[in-house]
């Protein structure tokens, strides 16, 4: 539904452009929308609040993009490979999936709003057979020295199974590995981690290798790559039990 998209647009040029402070295009600037030539190919989740009053604009207040890559016409149609190289992921026996745009209004933020945007993210993985789902995760700014600590202990810690490790594209490639870094300890690392990487990392998540710096998102990009194994089950032990 097109006005369905619309309002996630508009919710997403709130958190992005107007809070996170990306660069907005013209024509951005003037719809007040986040927009790109993917959102009518895609899948988008919403969580709306029936309670608040206005149009379905004023309502929605999580979304997120979902994206099996495979259209009509788009044979492995995906957002992250502006970024990363995913051809070790294409190749990949099971079935895929691309999760990114996740943004939540400001006011609610919090437990509950996520945990409806992961239950339907989960019924999808299960309805699809999806096996490994993927997507670039943000650090705050463009500035990869404040992030040094934290993209060096994923590289160590988490750097994704050779046969399913997105790499950076190498004209984009920021090392993310820093010798100089000692004392590796998980709670500073959890502690120095936006929440969305906190979860993923938290469901059983990998990184790809090399970071990427995203000028028009003013973030510091990492792909995510998280076997959906875990959520699956956990989503399918939680629905057992009611």
């Amino acid at each position: 539904n097109n006005l369905e998209i619309d309002a996630a647009q508009a919710l997403r040029y709130k958190v992005f452009f107007e809070e996170m402070k990306a660069k907005p295009t013209l024509n951005q600037r003037k719809t007040k929308r986040d927009y790109d030539s993917f959102d009518y190919y895609f899948d988008h989740i919403l969580v709306i609040d029936h309670n608040k009053i206005g149009k379905i604009e004023d309502k929605v207040v999580g979304t997120y993009r979902l994206n099996r890559g495979n259209y009509k016409e788009k044979k492995n149609f995906f957002y992250t490979s502006g970024e990363y190289n995913l051809k070790k992921l294409i190749a990949y026996k099971g079935n895929i999936l691309e999760l990114g745009r996740s943004c939540v209004d400001q006011s609610y933020r919090n437990g509950k709003t996520m945990q409806l945007l992961w239950t339907f993210i989960a019924q999808y993985i299960i309805k699809f057979n999806i096996k490994i789902m993927f997507g670039c995760a943000s650090f705050p700014g463009t500035e990869v020295k404040e992030h040094a600590y934290a993209l060096s202990y994923l590289h160590e810690k988490y750097l994704a199974p050779k046969n399913i490790r997105p790499s950076a594209i190498p004209s984009r490639f920021i090392k993310m590995e820093n010798a100089k870094i000692y004392n590796r300890n998980f709670k500073n690392f959890i502690s120095s981690v936006p929440p969305l990487i906190k979860g993923y990392i938290r469901l059983g998540a990998f990184v790809g290798d090399g970071a990427v710096i995203d000028y028009e998102f003013n973030t510091i990009d990492v792909c995510i790559v998280l076997p959906t194994k875990k959520i699956a089950n956990r989503y399918m032990e939680h629905y057992e039990r009611k």
